[in-house]
């Protein structure tokens, strides 16, 4: 019978068997169903007991507390219309809660608190050590005030507790030197106010910048202080803000100048002149004379073998040159230049020749 089964299986297609896969599962369902159905239709018989007495409610213990309720940043003197009063568990309050408006009003906050937060004592107060401008002084350092502006102060954005550098700017006739002289300067105090605490404006924004900056104080080693007042007096003093991390404490020593369009171009220095220095009279070499030798020609048969410059060529030289060797007389064969004009085929009469040919 089983065999039978399988082989009718084998023979469905795949499709029929899905199906058939599908009508199996459904038959299962219901048949858990209908069980299940069954038993809880049987009545289940429980022993009667006794219902629990009710819980007593725990009453919590709250306390009404001075919460924030806007961003307040640290150094910003707290206005009532930051605050609000909340009540909350007793278990869940930190210690040294402020209770009270009045308790804080007009008090600079130490750290920064957010909104939301209780407000503590250890948060709003400082420590009695540090209260006074005396304690705000490093053991080894100074106080010094200068006469500083809006634009020598950085606007009014440095405030006390904040690093500060000091340029000396100098100016001269035609050019303005800039130089770094401190560098990391503690500010004490502007306007005799050490607090820098945060200034709060009629729509409960607050601003860093201080109104109307004249005077800055600062803590400087004694020898410090006494190149800031040389250099209060030579020049302006200008404050640089440092960033809250700066990349280097120090930097190297700076100096710029600028040269106004309008100063003076050195003139030019003049070429140097040589003087001229007179020649002194030095007579003239007296040349002697030179005796003038007769000029005469010689005349071999009809050729004429030396002219009468050419003889007083010969005696020129030989009257300069005593001890030198007489100039080579050029041939006229050899140099057609000086060749005897041709001779005439009909003799001159007069001539020597002629008459002693006719002799």
């Amino acid at each position: 019978m089983l065999q039978k089964i399988i082989s009718k299986l084998n023979d469905l297609r795949p499709k029929q068997l899905m199906i058939l896969a599908g009508i199996a599962a459904m038959l299962m369902f219901v048949a858990i169903y209908a069980g299940f159905n069954m038993i809880a239709g049987k009545e289940v018989v429980v022993n009667p007991v006794e219902p629990p007495p009710p819980q007593e409610e725990k009453v919590i213990e709250t306390k009404a507390v001075v919460v924030a309720k806007v961003n307040i940043p640290a150094r910003t003197r707290i206005q009532e219309s930051m605050l609000q009063i909340k009540e909350l568990p007793v278990e869940m309050l930190p210690e040294g809660v402020i209770t009270s408006f009045n308790d804080v009003k007009d008090v600079q906050v130490k750290v920064s608190i957010f909104a939301g937060d209780v407000l503590t004592v250890q948060k709003v107060f400082a420590d009695k050590s540090e209260e006074g401008f005396v304690g705000a002084i490093p053991a080894d350092c100074r106080a010094v005030s200068i006469n500083v502006n809006e634009i020598t102060s950085v606007a009014g954005f440095a405030k006390p507790g904040d690093k500060v550098d000091l340029l000396l700017v100098e100016k001269s006739s035609y050019s303005v030197t800039t130089n770094v002289l401190l560098q990391n300067v503690p500010l004490l105090s502007v306007n005799q106010d050490m607090s820098g605490a945060n200034i709060v404006d009629e729509t409960g924004g607050t601003t860093s910048a201080i109104h109307n900056p004249t005077i800055a104080t600062f803590a400087l080693p004694p020898e410090d202080v006494l190149k800031l007042i040389s250099a209060s007096k030579l020049g302006e003093i200008y404050m640089m803000l440092r960033p809250a991390n700066p990349r280097a404490t120090y930097v190297a020593e700076m100096e710029y100048t600028l040269d106004s369009i309008n100063k003076p171009q050195p003139a030019p220095e003049p070429t140097p002149v040589i003087p001229s220095t007179p020649l002194p009279d030095v007579p003239l070499p007296q040349i002697p004379a030179v005796p003038v030798a007769p000029k005469f020609d010689i005349i071999q048969g009809d050729e004429l073998t030396q002219s009468s410059a050419e003889t007083a060529q010969v005696q020129s030289f030989a009257a300069n040159s005593s001890n030198s060797a007489l100039p080579a007389i050029p041939s006229r064969s050899a140099n057609p230049e000086f060749a005897a004009p041709p001779v005439p085929s009909t003799p001159v009469s007069g001539s020597p020749i002629m008459n002693q040919i006719g002799n």
